[in-house]
């Protein structure tokens, strides 16, 4: 029963995602609490936040901790996205992994790229 009532939502999450995603698009300065860690939240904090343990000892729940990074060091580089490990990671498919059906869209992947590329402002 789980899986289906996740099933049934997906089309929701895609399309508030969407919109979401649109406004950012259009220039409006990105800030990590108000449009990244949704993002974030609905896409890996399930095991980078929210779980008992934190795979890779990385915890993506505040700007400051994603600096630290985990143990394959800083998950960002604020001002350079393509040193970025979590962009990297997260454009390549490797992240989330292949057994998480609800996949990051390329509008909520552009909208991590101009933030970290703005600097990675945290609210």
């Amino acid at each position: 029963m789980p899986g289906r009532l996740l099933h049934t939502r997906t089309p929701l999450l895609a399309a508030v995602a969407a919109c979401f995603c649109a406004g950012v698009l259009s220039g409006e300065e990105i800030t990590y609490e108000k449009h990244v860690r949704p993002i974030l939240k609905t896409h890996c904090f399930h095991c980078h936040g929210e779980g008992a343990e934190l795979q890779g000892e990385l915890d993506l729940r505040l700007r400051r901790l994603i600096a630290q990074g985990g143990e394959s060091g800083a998950a960002i580089v604020a001002g350079d996205p393509q040193a970025s490990l979590l962009l990297r990671r997260v454009r390549s498919g490797e992240m989330p992994p292949e057994d998480v059906k609800l996949r990051p869209t390329n509008d909520e992947i552009a909208v991590i790229e101009r933030w970290i590329a703005a600097g990675a402002i945290a609210s």
